[in-house]
């Protein structure tokens, strides 16, 4: 078993040997289809365990020789991101556990973030106040963050957190494992922007204000995001077909 600690979170060594295992008691379940997500009391310190779903034989053998484990990027994808100033929860560490020779599952540990999902926005009135700012601050947010040459590409309303910190709205982001750096492909910038599914409305606000922080041509780039997310309800709903009744996926929420 190979147990990574953040040097400050020394003193839960412990518990993340343990973790991996599931002996403790969690306070709140967020997830439990395929990867577990639970926050749980250590010490006094409110954390968050993810532990991953077992990979396929086939991925076993490619976190153990050719790519790292979701766990070990989860960890370092999040202190990289803090260090080019995009806010993340504290990562605590991580574990991984083999069988045999080959990489067999791990659980990524961070600190408890009471941000809340932006789908708090999704249906909301555009011409509120407080719509209106988040508009604005949200629109900035991503055109900073792909601008640094990051590309989330699970660029949700699920996995964007959100928190009015002195009347500004602040953003965290989390489930990191598939961050991209150095990335500048506005391709892979509309495809992130093509997985918030807000109204029509806002998304056109949204685009508006990201194309003008960003300096680039609304239309092209709106184009860009429509094809996307036409691409992606297609293959979700082929998903939707193929998996859900064996019980491998959920349906997405429309």
């Amino acid at each position: 078993m190979k147990v990574v600690v953040n040097p400050e979170y020394k003193h839960l060594e412990g518990f993340l040997v343990e973790a991996l295992s599931h002996s403790y008691n969690a306070d709140n379940v967020y997830r439990n289809f395929r990867n577990i997500v639970e926050d749980v009391n250590v010490d006094g310190l409110r954390v968050v365990v993810k532990i991953f779903k077992k990979p396929t034989e086939f991925n076993r053998v490619i976190y153990s020789f050719l790519r790292p484990t979701k766990a070990k990027r989860s960890y370092e994808y999040s202190l990289k991101l803090l260090s080019l100033g995009v806010d993340v929860p504290v990562p605590i560490g991580y574990v991984e556990k083999n069988k045999g020779l080959f990489f067999h599952t791990g659980c990524y540990v961070c600190v408890f973030t009471d941000y809340q999902p932006i789908t708090d926005f999704r249906h909301k009135d555009i011409n509120g106040p407080q719509t209106a700012a988040f508009i604005d601050a949200f629109a900035d947010y991503a055109a900073s963050f792909h601008s640094k040459g990051l590309v989330h590409n699970d660029f949700n309303i699920d996995n964007i957190l959100y928190k009015v910190v002195d009347g500004k709205f602040r953003f965290q982001l989390i489930d990191l494992n598939r961050v991209q750096f150095h990335n500048r492909s506005l391709l892979r910038s509309a495809k992130d922007m093509s997985n918030i599914h807000f109204d029509p409305p806002m998304m056109k606000a949204i685009l508006e204000r990201y194309c003008k922080a960003r300096k680039l041509d609304l239309d092209s780039f709106t184009k860009k995001v429509a094809l996307n997310t036409n691409r992606s309800k297609g293959i979700s709903k082929i998903k939707d077909i193929v998996l859900t009744p064996l019980g491998l996926r959920k349906k997405r929420r429309d």
